[in-house]
């Protein structure tokens, strides 16, 4: 009888582990799904469609190499959308990037009317891009906009979409629309600075500036790091509000990747070359995403140290 309790223990002490790993198994179950229906299998259709020639006339998906690769770089489109995306995406993560500091900075003070501020500051990443997209796109409409309408009684006969102006213009929309976002990140990174190293630095005769560049910069390294990311990420597939504005005109001069995309997919109905675009983005830019995440994890434990 004695020696068989210790085996008795060992068995009722294996059974709680074979019961967690059941129940873990279980609970992935719908993650598992999701992935599967949502991620695996749209990656793979893509990457089959990518080698086929399957268009909205010819469904058929005939196996065709490497043909759609060779359209794109034959003709002038992908190359120049992909040329204004990248150029669009790095003026405005840039500037909203500097402005969102500068407005963390400024709301990390005492002031009056800084909740007020604050809200109002968040109203614009509250909106629908597409939804924020046809409110410009009356408030800016040549004939009915009030925004053309003001200019007008200044003596200003400005025409906000000519070819001239219409780049100029989505730049100042996407900045006043996503410099919320890195001010939200930038600011709660700032909520948790350490105030005592302001504190030494302010003992030992350091200025604002030196303290700024010194102290606060290299500590919030990883969450300025972070903010940029992802808004990079999120401007290199902008597609809600400039194609509610411009519909990639005129011509097209602002037609970024994701417009590229879409009208060969649903305007040409050349799913295949769609197909083979957005395969080509995703091989270019996934090698970025591991040295980024090790960036940031890396520059996150010096902070910590």
């Amino acid at each position: 009888m004695t020696k068989g309790r210790p085996e008795l223990a060992a068995a009722n002490k294996k059974r709680p582990k074979r019961k967690n790993t059941a129940a873990a198994a279980l609970l992935s179950l719908p993650l598992l799904a999701f992935a599967l229906i949502f991620v695996a299998y749209p990656l793979v259709s893509g990457i089959l469609t990518a080698f086929q020639a399957k268009t909205l006339l010819d469904p058929s998906a005939a196996f065709n190499g490497i043909d759609n690769f060779t359209a794109l770089f034959k003709g002038p489109g992908f190359a120049k959308s992909a040329g204004f995306t990248v150029t669009y995406s790095a003026i405005v993560v840039t500037l909203e990037m500097i402005l969102g500091f500068g407005l963390a900075l400024l709301v990390n003070r005492k002031f009056p009317g800084k909740k007020a501020f604050f809200t109002m500051l968040l109203l614009p990443i509250m909106v629908a891009p597409a939804l924020l997209g046809v409110m410009f796109r009356l408030l800016l409409n040549g004939d009915i906009g009030a925004v053309p309408a003001l200019l007008h009684g200044m003596g200003m006969s400005v025409s906000l979409f000519a070819p001239d102006s219409v780049i100029p213009l989505l730049v100042v929309l996407d900045v006043l629309q996503w410099t919320p976002f890195t001010f939200l990140i930038i600011y709660a990174g700032l909520q948790s600075f350490p105030e005592e190293l302001l504190e030494a630095t302010a003992i030992d005769g350091a200025g604002y500036f030196r303290s700024l560049w010194s102290v606060v910069l290299p500590v919030l390294k990883p969450v300025l790091f972070a903010a940029f990311f992802l808004r990079a990420i999120d401007a290199l597939r902008t597609f809600d509000v400039i194609y509610v504005l411009t519909a990639g005109g005129p011509g097209t001069s602002t037609t970024t990747l994701s417009i590229y995309i879409y009208k060969a997919a649903f305007e040409s109905g050349d799913f295949g070359k769609a197909a083979a675009a957005s395969l080509l983005v995703l091989v270019v830019l996934l090698p970025f995403v591991p040295f980024i995440v090790k960036r940031i994890a890396s520059t996150g434990l010096e902070g910590k140290k």
